[in-house]
């Protein structure tokens, strides 16, 4: 084979690998903005919100001359206008309470919400890294499994400070959270029980069943437990339900009753506290509502 001919050969599988690499990049990054473009479509709705109720915070510190706190706040609102996506997500400022609250708000809704198009992603990324590595392109491959090694690493960091921020006052985490591997049951909405959400309307953000009907929390594994609490949908403020609270100590023991408010008419939020103990299983029972034949719960803690 002369020169000329070799540096020909050389020369086209140089633009054939270049390609194939180029492809393969192109598909990575394409899948990198396609979930990009499904986050900010998914809390497009969140973000908005957050911001009005920035907005009005502002204001009516503002208006009560507290300057310096309505500064810190339309700080937090320049700052969420000036990212998108997973940026969106920052630590929790420690003052004002109030901001402090609607920011830790935010980034439980956030986070609630975008978990499911996360695992998506994820699985997406393995199923292209296997695709590249069988078809023999390893360098494509290599990018992927880079990608998928760094979206970890943010995830896990970011569950990771979630975990801190939800602790309460008494530094008491709420492991009855789907992002925390909770399970839910229920005739119906199941989902809105452990989302980390408070926030509901007259038909959405609850779950509920016909009187009497159970709604049932399991945790991943036995949790030393020592306050349950839960939210009645109260967007009315005026109706009033009976239940029964019990709890089962693993998956092989019979259920406990805890609180009996079959003949205590109870509204808003439900308080229980005891003695710490470890618990796998919570039922609430949920037997009457003055309004109407349904029983319905907003959201449930377990600390």
């Amino acid at each position: 084979m002369c020169f000329l001919t070799k540096l020909w050969f050389m020369s086209v599988v140089s633009i054939i690998t270049c390609t194939s690499l180029c492809a393969g990049e192109s598909e990575l990054e394409r899948l990198k903005s396609g979930f990009k473009n499904k986050i900010n479509s998914v809390i497009e709705p969140l973000v908005k919100r957050h911001k009005t109720s920035l907005l009005s915070l502002e204001k009516s510190l503002a208006n009560v001359s507290n300057i310096e706190d309505a500064l810190l706040v339309r700080e937090e609102r320049m700052r969420i206008s000036e990212v998108e996506g997973m940026d969106l997500l920052a630590e929790v400022p420690d003052a004002p309470e109030k901001l402090r609250s609607q920011c830790q708000r935010f980034n439980r809704e956030m986070s609630s919400s975008v978990q499911v198009w996360e695992k998506k992603y994820d699985q997406a990324l393995v199923n292209l890294e296997a695709r590249l590595t069988k078809a023999g392109k390893l360098n494509e491959a290599l990018l992927v499994k880079n990608e998928l090694i760094y979206f970890r690493r943010n995830v896990n960091s970011r569950i990771k400070k979630s975990d801190e921020e939800n602790a309460d006052q008494n530094g008491i985490l709420d492991y009855a959270l789907a992002s925390k591997g909770a399970k839910a049951k229920a005739q119906e909405g199941a989902e809105f029980l452990i989302d980390g959400k408070t926030e509901h309307s007259g038909n959405d953000g609850f779950a509920w069943g016909s009187s009497p009907t159970d709604f049932v929390i399991s945790l991943p594994k036995v949790t030393k437990i020592q306050e349950i609490n839960f939210l009645l949908h109260n967007e009315d403020k005026s109706r009033e339900y009976l239940y029964q609270l019990f709890v089962m100590r693993d998956d092989e023991s019979e259920w406990e009753m805890v609180a009996d408010h079959g003949k205590k008419p109870s509204k808003g939020w439900q308080k229980h506290k005891f003695p710490p103990v470890k618990l796998k299983n919570i039922k609430i029972m949920g037997l009457f509502n003055s309004a109407n034949k349904n029983f319905h719960i907003v959201e449930v803690e377990a600390r």
